[in-house]
């Protein structure tokens, strides 16, 4: 899933981006990373509430919502994913190599037990992104990335079939949960995002530029 995912949200990152900035050509760069915290929360809510919805069709909707699990459980990842990318892309973090985009992709997303493993790994670091990106030698991310690869499966693995047995619930319970969690889920993404990038750059890069140019 997580490979699978990172090849295909890849080229659709800076896309992303630049249709948001196209939309609001003055939003400061911590203004984009807000509406990219607001459109993702609202992306994993209505995966989860639509999931729950399907169980409130009387006697096959429990079993149908079961069924789709997986699918969301997919597209939600696909949206995690999609998530940090941008957010490495707003703070112009390189991940062009695929071990280290790996490392920072899990780091991530395995939330607070990732944040600690990589400040470990990269001397107590909170804004561990770059180091992992840029600096930290490749043969250590090997026997990092099989640690968070261990963690994931475990954690992502269970609080979505947790997730999923909620919104199987019927009488619209279902759709409560599903939302609810999903959402709580998110924000412990965007919490692990903000240690690894740090604040937002004030500016930028282009903008940069011109302000050094002569007679800027």
């Amino acid at each position: 899933m997580v490979e699978r995912t990172l090849r295909a949200q890849q080229p659709q990152v800076t896309a992303h981006i630049a249709k948001i900035r196209r939309k609001d050509p003055d939003a400061t760069p911590a203004q984009v990373i807000a509406k990219l915290n607001r459109r993702y929360q609202l992306v994993v809510a209505g995966l989860g509430a639509a999931g729950g919805g399907i169980a409130i069709v009387p006697a096959l909707g429990t079993a149908v919502s079961l069924a789709t699990a997986t699918a969301e459980a997919v597209a939600a990842l696909d949206a995690a994913v999609l998530y940090t990318l941008a957010v490495a892309e707003v703070h112009r973090v390189s991940v062009d190599d695929v071990e280290r985009r790996r490392a920072l992709i899990l780091g991530v997303v395995v939330g607070a037990g990732g944040t600690e493993l990589m400040r470990k790994v990269t001397g107590g670091k909170d804004r561990w992104a770059r180091t992992v990106t840029e600096t930290l030698p490749l043969r250590m991310l090997g026997p990092v990335n099989n640690t968070l690869t261990r963690w994931f499966v475990k954690r992502y693995v269970t609080r979505q079939l947790a997730l999923a047995v909620g919104r199987a619930l019927p009488f619209g319970l279902g759709v409560i949960i599903g939302g609810v969690g999903n959402v709580v889920a998110a924000r412990a993404v965007i919490e692990a995002a903000e240690r690894a990038f740090g604040p937002p750059p004030a500016r930028w890069p282009e903008e940069l530029v011109l302000a050094a140019a002569p007679g800027a």
